[in-house]
């Protein structure tokens, strides 16, 4: 993994700047590492929103942040069939994929409204989906395919709280 680099961005065009950092990762191991020392920061509450397209490393980070809490990561798979999957650890996590659905409204029709804010951390991959997230304090984890197993993450914190993450955050 290389260093840790301030960078000033602003999300999709959004009009809303937040304090970010890019971490370069060079493979799946590294990602999830990333994810593990993330995981061991979060705390119940906790909104971490993943996007990325179609295999940019959306689930392999989502197996790191379990690892992090103390979750058994091997179980850790993309829930976009089943929309939710609940993992145990020192909190819950409970992981979240919208990629099926088209609006906040089938999310809250779903149900999955509910695990946000909740005594665990939400994880949720294709968060665009759910528009009420905009609004939220959260970390946004912004994954890119740079490589085939390279991978540029742009971490975005809204929120006092996510921003001093950033600051403490180290891989495990």
């Amino acid at each position: 993994m290389t260093g840790r680099e301030p960078v000033k961005y602003n999300h999709k065009g959004k009009d809303i700047m937040t304090e970010t950092v890019r971490i370069m990762s060079h493979s799946p191991a590294e990602t999830i590492a990333i994810g593990c020392g993330l995981g061991k920061l979060l705390q119940p509450g906790d909104i971490l929103c993943l996007a990325g397209g179609l295999g940019a490393g959306k689930t392999c980070l989502a197996r790191g942040v379990a690892m992090g809490l103390g979750a058994d990561e091997a179980r850790v798979s993309s829930p976009t069939f089943v929309l939710a999957q609940e993992y145990r650890g020192r909190i819950p996590m409970y992981h979240l994929d919208l990629y099926r659905l088209r609006s906040a409204e089938e999310v809250e029709d779903a149900g999955l409204d509910e695990y946000i804010g909740l005594d665990g951390v939400a994880v949720i991959e294709w968060p665009d989906v759910y528009g009420p997230l905009l609004n939220m304090d959260r970390l946004t984890v912004d994954i890119a395919t740079t490589a085939a197993f390279e991978r540029e993450l742009i971490l975005a914190a809204r929120g006092d709280r996510y921003i001093r993450i950033l600051e403490e955050m180290r891989p495990c």
